[in-house]
């Protein structure tokens, strides 16, 4: 499947009739409404859920040349130390940044299943399309999501990591738990360094594996790729769920032993296996593979426990 999904004329009629007022000359922009896509701002209740929306743009007398996704997390996305005094740090992330194709400079919509933060915090989704001219039109959703554990001494999620393919979410950032597709990452190197472990389908049998951005099989040859260290465990789930503390996700760490034939491939993953690493900045960490999906699309549920 494309990237993209081009505007066919039976969907004007499920746009929401709200929109951004056209003040201003530029590209209009819309959120098209269903019962599966996000059109309004939201609180968020799972930490690292996902959000599936559609945004359409429409020329205003210019073609249609770009659409970049950007979003705001105010904090950081990943889990910090909260000082009482100081304001906490911002940061913006590009989710996606393309050139409109031929076939969609009047009409262009793009569909897309976005990661949320697993952090406490707000993040503000930006869709900007720019035309031919260098106007613009934005549209923006604004995600809130709060956590009762924030001052535990470790940082814990559940997402999906999925199969390579469209659109797919093949590529986790362990410290920040987002979950992002090819767009995001191989079209964006300033994304790259976030990335510790991408899916992989094993070689034959198409079982799910985990390889570290540094992993030669792989081949990204990233020159700022991200070294994480990983290493297989005896633990057992219950034994993951009892390591509460930055010494405990250490020592996991530290008795854990490289995989083979390669330390940065875990090989094929079994459900209930519990792997430990080590980030770049010392931040230690337990991933378990709660649920391995093989129909559908083939993906990984795992939990990960990371020092703060």
């Amino acid at each position: 499947m494309p990237r993209y999904l081009l505007l066919l004329p039976a969907l004007a009629a499920l746009l929401l009739t709200a929109c951004e007022p056209a003040l201003q000359p530029g590209p209009r922009v819309e959120f098209v409404g269903s019962t599966r896509f996000n059109t309004t701002d939201r609180r968020l209740t799972t930490p690292g859920d996902t959000v599936a929306n559609r945004v359409y743009g429409e020329a205003d007398g210019s073609a249609l040349a770009r659409l970049q996704i950007t979003v705001d997390y105010e904090p950081v996305p990943e889990p910090i130390i909260y000082d009482p005094i100081k304001t906490p740090d911002k940061r913006t992330f590009t989710y996606l940044d393309m050139a409109i194709p031929d076939a969609g400079k009047e009409q262009f919509a793009f569909q897309s299943v976005q990661p949320t933060r697993t952090t406490a915090g707000q993040e503000v989704w930006h869709y900007k399309f720019t035309d031919a001219e260098g106007l613009t039109g934005v549209r923006s959703l604004r995600l809130r999501l709060g956590r009762t554990d924030s001052a535990a001494a470790y940082h814990s999620y559940t997402v999906t990591v999925q199969a390579p393919g469209d659109k797919r979410r093949r590529f986790l950032a362990l410290r920040e738990g987002l979950t992002l597709p090819d767009f995001s990452v191989i079209d964006l190197p300033q994304n790259r360094p976030l990335i510790d472990l991408v899916y992989v389908p094993q070689t034959g049998t198409a079982a799910p594996t985990f390889a570290t951005a540094t992993d030669a099989v792989l081949g990204l040859l990233w020159p700022n790729a991200r070294a994480t260290l990983i290493r297989n465990t005896p633990l057992t789930s219950v034994e993951f769920a009892a390591a509460g503390t930055t010494a405990a996700l250490t020592t996991a760490f530290n008795n854990g032993t490289s995989f083979a034939p390669r330390p940065t491939s875990t090989g094929a993953l079994k459900e209930g296996q519990v792997m430990a690493f080590l980030t770049p900045g010392d931040k230690y960490g337990l991933l378990l593979v709660q649920t391995i999906v093989s129909t559908g699309i083939r993906s990984v549920v795992v939990q990960v426990r990371i020092s703060k």
